[in-house]
């Protein structure tokens, strides 16, 4: 089946996932993962996905409506093996990945403790992996719609690729590191250099106590208030994309001039 295929049978997907009963949505998830073995193309690629939603939450009449930063989407592909890493934004803040591994026979979701077959676990009914599994594998436009169900936009979904130097044992493996640093022990898979959990640690005072001057070292006094105050500040991710969407910075250069507006 072509990626142009798989896309046109998008509509069809996004009716049983808003329609089947949770016990009946794993079924439908089952035939979205077969349509999407059977489409992947071969070669190692990478790419990352932004997904922009209705402020509502509800589908929006026109894309021009769709102005809500509603997660990411991480992608390491390497012949009939596929890994996908769904950060999805809750409020302000990011939530910890849901890490899906393909082995090239079946799709499974990836924790610490080992994996499960997706269909059998508790996000086969995640409406939102159901749609990302319904997009396109293999090469995709840089922006895309997806159609609500009941007609108008489900979301807008900008595509940007990434280094495919990926370590395949690792993306492909069947369970998440151990051990590592503070974010992987909170659940942060991290394999991703755009989600890269290495700490950079610094030895010594916050702040300086000598000053080298032209007359000689000078002693002073640091503000630890300050210092402290300035550690507090914080950018959450979803100010950070609306930054970026107002600045029409990467990857919300390639949206349409509408959206956003």
């Amino acid at each position: 089946m072509s990626a142009r295929g798989f896309l046109l049978s998008l509509p069809v997907v996004l009716a049983l996932v808003a329609a089947l009963p949770d016990g009946v949505r794993a079924q439908a998830l089952q035939a979205t993962l077969d349509a999407r073995r059977e489409a992947m193309p071969s070669g190692k690629r990478s790419w990352q996905e932004t997904w922009l939603v209705p402020e509502s939450g509800a589908s929006a009449p026109n894309a021009a409506a769709v102005t809500k930063f509603g997660g990411r989407v991480t992608a390491y592909q390497d012949g009939d093996r596929e890994r996908l890493e769904f950060r999805a934004a809750r409020g302000d803040e990011l939530d910890d990945p849901v890490v899906v591994v393909s082995d090239g026979d079946a799709y499974w979701l990836v924790t610490r403790v080992g994996a499960t077959p997706l269909v059998e676990s508790a996000k086969a009914s995640d409406a939102w992996l159901a749609l990302v599994l319904a997009g396109p594998p293999g090469d995709g436009p840089d922006a895309r719609t997806v159609p609500a169900a009941g007609g108008g936009v489900a979301a807008i979904v900008l595509r940007a690729s990434e280094p495919s130097d990926f370590d395949s044992d690792e993306a492909f493996a069947m369970r998440l590191p151990q051990g590592g640093s503070g974010l992987v022990r909170a659940g942060l898979a991290a394999f991703s250099p755009a989600n890269d959990a290495g700490v950079t640690t610094a030895a010594g005072a916050r702040g300086v106590d000598q000053v080298q001057t032209a007359n000689g070292s000078v002693a002073v006094t640091p503000d630890a208030e300050a210092v402290r105050w300035m550690e507090a500040q914080r950018v959450t991710p979803a100010a950070l994309e609306r930054f970026r969407l107002e600045g029409r910075l990467s990857p919300y250069d390639a949206l349409p001039a509408e959206v956003g507006t």
